[in-house]
């Protein structure tokens, strides 16, 4: 293999596949990334057997097609550090790799391509888009909701179901739930994408409004997500997840209006005076258009208050801070509706117009 390209451009490639790399494995191969030249494009490939990153780019010349195993940080590292402009890279018979710019040379061993496994190639059975932007909000807006220990597997994702041509993702982790729904040109499907998934799939999209979609395509237990040059595939997570619409579809005896930020930054407060990783409760009493916040912990104690709009009996409900403050930072509004039925069923986070998220937070017992 022989080829010559721009340090910056092969580096990014490197940086990106290499998170689908595994930091130890029992096959030596997985621990680095394979680098393929042929018909004219490299591309760069990171695998961990759960999930694989693809990276196209386009070499400045290409001689000689061939395919390589590297280890992903120590070769990443020396492209980073080559001299700014383009790397000349090649390899011999024996799997040594040469890498020049300027005066520089590194000489390094690497792994025969023939090593590497196979990624899983997808059917296009099953295909549907949606915008890049609109998809990263999605995952955004409920991706602190997953649940990330494994009592049950299943919650460690995202669950994406499409009804209707309408595509919601729902995440659940046992205390809180959140929900985001858009409009799609598809129908009847649910998978569970991976939260090590979705997290790496955020850093690929933009959010940026514009005209590139992001296809998404599912072949039995295996999903891809793909945009211009860059792919993301990955192992579903299966089993049953839970049933949040009965969860969610309550109806509420009270609803209060706050302003998200006003909230969320009084909520913030409070934590300043938990030293039990939030575990310590907040107290909210929401009475005539007016919420009191107090919180008591072995530090001290703090009161806030401040009006809202209100409507119903005196309410005094705790709950976990924290879950809070997520919820209402990723609704992503100006404004939310609290909506309640009593101080320890669950409290529904949504927008003032429509329900495109919903958020919800369960209560805890006032001790």
């Amino acid at each position: 293999m022989k080829f010559s390209m721009d340090r910056n451009t092969l580096s990014d490639a490197l940086v990106n596949a290499s998170k689908a790399s595994s930091s130890r494995s029992p096959i030596p191969a997985l621990e680095g990334v394979l680098i393929n030249l042929k018909e004219g494009v490299i591309t760069v490939t990171g695998y961990d057997l759960e999930m694989g990153i693809k990276c196209k780019v386009s070499p400045t010349t290409a001689e000689e097609e061939g395919e390589i195993v590297v280890n992903a940080k120590i070769f990443g590292e020396m492209i980073r550090k080559m001299p700014a402009g383009a790397v000349d890279i090649s390899t011999d018979k024996s799997g040594n790799i040469t890498l020049r710019s300027g005066s520089v040379v590194f000489n390094v061993v690497g792994v025969s391509g023939d090593q590497y496994p196979n990624i899983p190639e997808l059917r296009n059975d099953i295909t549907f888009y949606i915008d890049e932007h609109i998809l990263k909000s999605m995952i955004r807006q409920t991706f602190h909701a997953i649940a990330t220990t494994d009592i049950k597997p299943v919650h460690m994702g995202s669950k994406f179901h499409i009804e209707d041509n309408v595509l919601s993702v729902v995440s659940v982790d046992g205390v809180r739930m959140a929900k985001r729904v858009e409009p799609v040109e598809y129908n009847d499907i649910d998978f569970v994408v991976p939260s090590k998934t979705l997290g790496e799939l955020m850093r690929m999209l933009s959010d940026e409004s514009n005209d590139k979609k992001v296809a998404i395509c599912i072949d039995r237990n295996q999903i891809c997500f793909s945009k211009d040059d860059y792919m993301i595939i990955s192992r579903l997570l299966e089993g049953n997840f839970i049933d949040y619409d009965r969860i969610m579809n309550f109806e509420e005896k009270s609803t209060a209006i706050v302003k998200a930020s006003e909230f969320a930054q009084s909520l913030d407060r409070t934590l300043l005076l938990n030293t039990e990783r939030y575990k310590c409760p907040v107290i909210c009493t929401f009475d005539n258009d007016n919420l009191d916040i107090e919180i008591k912990t072995s530090l001290g104690k703090m009161s806030d208050n401040f009006a809202i709009k209100y409507g119903g009996e005196k309410l005094e409900i705790a709950f976990n801070a924290k879950y809070m403050i997520d919820a209402l930072r990723n609704s992503e509004c100006d404004e939310v509706k609290l909506q309640f039925t009593g101080p320890l069923s669950p409290i529904r986070i949504k927008p003032l117009d429509g329900e495109s998220f919903v958020g919800i937070v369960l209560p805890v017992r006032n001790k």
